[in-house]
Order: structure tokens, then sequence, then C-alpha cells
């Protein structure tokens, strides 16, 4: 094989190995095309969705406290996920934001409420509640 060959055969490799990690890294969505954002509401919003729609609750937390959000039982709404999402300082122990998405699950309106506890803590109060208005259509 030729020196010719051999590079262009490298080259060729690389910009393969390149279009398919581009292609695998895509985002998709289950309608197969387009972008569709799932809704994020804070603290004193209300909440409007259709039933089977995912929305988020981002909240203000610290897990280094050993504190976070637990969302209450509720007919209407299940919790799917949560996840703490790092805030900007560089500082140990700083805050930053939980992320709980939740699916609604049947139609009607309900109050989801949200305990700021630590789950170690079992007969304590919550150091803070959140109340969210949910009309699910």
């Amino acid at each position: 094989m030729t020196t010719k060959r051999l590079i262009a055969w490298v080259v060729a490799v690389v910009l393969a190995a390149g279009l398919f990690v581009a292609f695998a890294t895509q985002p998709w969505d289950s309608s197969g095309g387009g972008s569709s954002s799932t809704p994020v509401y804070t603290a004193g919003q209300a909440i409007s969705v259709d039933k089977g729609d995912t929305f988020v609750i981002a909240l203000d937390a610290n897990p280094t406290t050993g504190y976070q959000w637990q969302a209450e039982d509720n007919a209407k709404v299940e919790q799917v996920k949560s996840k703490y999402v790092a805030g900007d300082s560089n500082l140990m122990g700083a805050g930053g934001t939980q992320m709980i998405t939740f699916e609604a699950t049947n139609r009607g309106s309900t109050t989801l409420k949200l305990d700021y506890a630590r789950s170690f803590e079992s007969n304590s109060k919550p150091a803070q509640t959140e109340s969210f208005s949910v009309r699910i259509g």
C-alpha cells in the first residue's frame, strides 16, 4: 500500500467515525423529528398540562446539607425522576437546583406538595414546603 493510499484510508476512517458520533449523539424525540421541550416550573407558578405530559419543577436545593425535595403522594401526578444541577459557584457546599420530573397520570385538578426534608429524619418537620396547583386536561 502506498503512503498516499494509507493517508486517504486513515482520513476516510476518521471522517466516518466523526459522522457516526455526530449522528449518534443527536437528541431524538418519540415523534421522529422536531423538538419538544418539557415545561419547567418554579415556586409560585400554576401548572397546566395534558394527561400523559411530563413537566419539571425546579427548586433551589443543597444536597450537602442532607436535604432534598420529596413529593408527597398524589393520585394525579407521578414522579418520574429527580436530578441535582450544581449552581455557578465553585465554592464547596454551594447550592444549586433540584430538577424533579413528573408525569400527569389522571385528568382533573390537584395540589402537588413537595417537602424539603432529610430522608433520614422521618419524624422531623420539613425545613420548607412548596405547593403547586396542577390542572390536567
